[in-house]
């Protein structure tokens, strides 16, 4: 296979692992806003949660610790996937170096 084709393989699939890497990052975004916004629920809750019956109080808790773990989560789910998609990224440009680094020398000879 020739240096071009070669290389517009691996280059595109370094673009399959860009695009990947920005819909985790736009997925982090999204979560980390869910993350605030129950955050500050929280905060309102320890707020007025003497107004309310311990019942209530105990439900409406469980309700916010259910849903900040569940973002929880899915931050971490999404921040492991960014981690392995980077590794990716990595291993795929230095494919792309040997590739160069090997075409390089056959020229030298």
């Amino acid at each position: 296979m020739s240096l071009n084709k070669v290389l517009e393989k691996l280059l595109a699939a370094k673009e399959e692992l860009i695009s990947s890497i920005e819909v985790c990052c736009k997925s982090i975004e999204f979560w980390e806003e869910r993350a605030e916004k129950i955050f500050s629920d929280m905060d309102k809750f320890e707020e007025e949660s003497f107004l309310s019956s311990k019942e209530e109080s105990t439900e409406k808790y469980e309700s916010l610790m259910r849903e900040s773990n569940k973002i929880m989560n899915r931050v971490n789910f999404e921040n492991s996937e960014l981690d392995k998609l980077e590794g990716e990224i990595l291993e795929l440009e230095e494919k792309i170096i040997k590739t160069l680094a090997r075409y390089a020398k056959k020229q030298k000879k």
